[in-house]
């Protein structure tokens, strides 16, 4: 006679199964397409390809990648939303899809509200804030007393318009009451190449691009953007010790089209939760400075809600546009 423990042991392995139903009932087990609105090699596809493999195994599906650059990531968002709301096609989203872009674009080809399906929130990526060893400051608090002494004295880079980089720099500004100057460069590697120059003084970007610089010395990290410090990095102070409230990491989502079936969603929910949780993705976010997240659809439409409020308040005040 089956044990209690075998029972409970036959239930665990046949759950993934069970979960997956809906799912295949619903793609047929055709191909999911897992698109990244970004050109190869960059943050977003590094995530994408890292939960591909499992992801194959836990849906009982291909998942492909599919790279469609464009428009900040709303070329590729858009081929989703418009996709059949069956499960086949999701999109990995930084904030540009649905929270930034829609303020900073004359238009876009989709609404930014109503167009898609939440299904969770993968990592935050901290942005670091940087200066060139030539600027006098030792943490934050000493920069924005250098800045208010010395009003438009120094030049921020971002990694263009509109950006990550340059909207966290903006709400820095704002909320330190400082003035400098933006230059703005074609992605984190031109702007480093200014940056380590002295060209450019300051700058508030990814976690991932000025790592290794601040490790060599050649930059010097004055604090991170999250809410708090990091366990894996204790000695960078967060910005808010010094700036209440200041929060500006890159979101990192999955979207699918609207109206998409609530089993299915919740289907991929916990396909996702699932692989966050492997020792392996939690190495490879450690190595990439990247914050595991997680949870429910509901968690990430309320990040949405939230996040999109605050930054259309940044760009409002900084003016930010792209043409």
């Amino acid at each position: 006679m089956p044990t209690r423990r075998m029972l409970l042991g036959a239930a665990a392995l046949a759950a993934p199964a069970l979960l997956a139903g809906p799912l295949r009932a619903q793609t047929g087990g055709r191909a999911i397409r897992f698109v990244v609105p970004f050109a190869a090699g960059g943050g977003s596809d590094i995530v994408a390809r890292l939960f591909a493999e499992d992801l194959t195994r836990a849906l009982g599906a291909p998942v492909v990648i599919d790279n469609r650059p464009g428009m900040a990531g709303s070329l590729g968002a858009d081929s989703v939303a418009k996709s059949p709301p069956d499960g086949t096609s999701i999109v990995i989203c930084t904030p540009g899809v649905q929270m930034t872009n829609p303020f900073l674009y004359p238009s876009l080809p989709y609404n930014a509200e109503t167009d898609f399906t939440p299904i969770i929130h993968l990592a935050e990526l901290p942005n670091l804030l940087v200066v060139h060893p030539s600027v006098p400051a030792k943490s934050t608090a000493e920069l924005v007393a250098y800045l208010k002494s010395r009003p438009g004295s120094l030049n921020f880079s971002s990694t263009g318009p509109g950006s990550s980089s340059h909207l966290a720099a903006e709400l820095f500004k704002t909320m330190a009451g400082v003035d400098m100057t933006h230059v703005p460069y074609r992605g984190s590697g031109p702007a480093l190449i200014d940056l380590l120059a002295g060209r450019v003084q300051v700058a508030v970007d990814s976690f991932t691009a000025m790592s290794q610089p601040v490790q060599e010395g050649t930059l010097r990290a004055l604090g991170i953007s999250t809410a708090q410090r990091l366990p894996d990095y204790p000695d960078i102070p967060a910005i808010a010790e010094t700036l209440p409230g200041y929060e500006a990491s890159t979101l990192l989502y999955i979207a699918g089209p609207a109206r998409m079936p609530a089993p299915v969603v919740q289907r991929l929910n916990a396909a996702f939760n699932d692989v966050l949780r492997t020792p392996r993705i939690h190495e490879r976010f450690k190595q990439l400075g990247m914050v595991p997240t997680g949870g429910t659809p509901d968690d990430l439409q309320k990040i949405i809600t939230t996040q999109t409020a605050k930054w259309k308040r940044v760009i409002e005040i900084s003016g930010a546009r792209v043409e």
